[in-house]
């Protein structure tokens, strides 16, 4: 599986905004930035995205939603052996999950 995209809305600090990082490419990728830019947020998303039930709110979930309150939705571009795919998956708010 590669990972080509991934996309945050309402994710912690990202309250009622979103942030995305797509572009991503075969081989060695590196995310850099300064502290407190999302870095350490976007891996915690990915990993929600993929174990995380939507309908669950165990810490790691009620961790990923902003102090202001809010759904946090996050969803990804995929590529596997079968095709490419988006996973998408919202937390909270009548949570739901879709892959596309």
């Amino acid at each position: 599986m590669k990972i080509s995209a991934l996309r945050l809305f309402n994710v912690k600090r990202f309250a009622n905004r979103g942030v995305a990082i797509e572009g991503i490419s075969d081989g060695v990728n590196v995310l850099c930035a300064a502290n407190e830019f999302g870095k350490s947020t976007s891996f915690e998303a990915l990993h929600a995205l993929f174990f995380l039930r939507h309908s669950g709110t165990p810490e790691a979930v009620r961790k990923l939603r902003p102090y202001s309150g809010g759904n946090p939705m996050i969803e990804a571009d995929i590529t596997t052996d079968a095709g490419s795919f988006r996973i998408a998956k919202q937390f909270y708010g009548g949570g739901w999950a879709r892959i596309a």
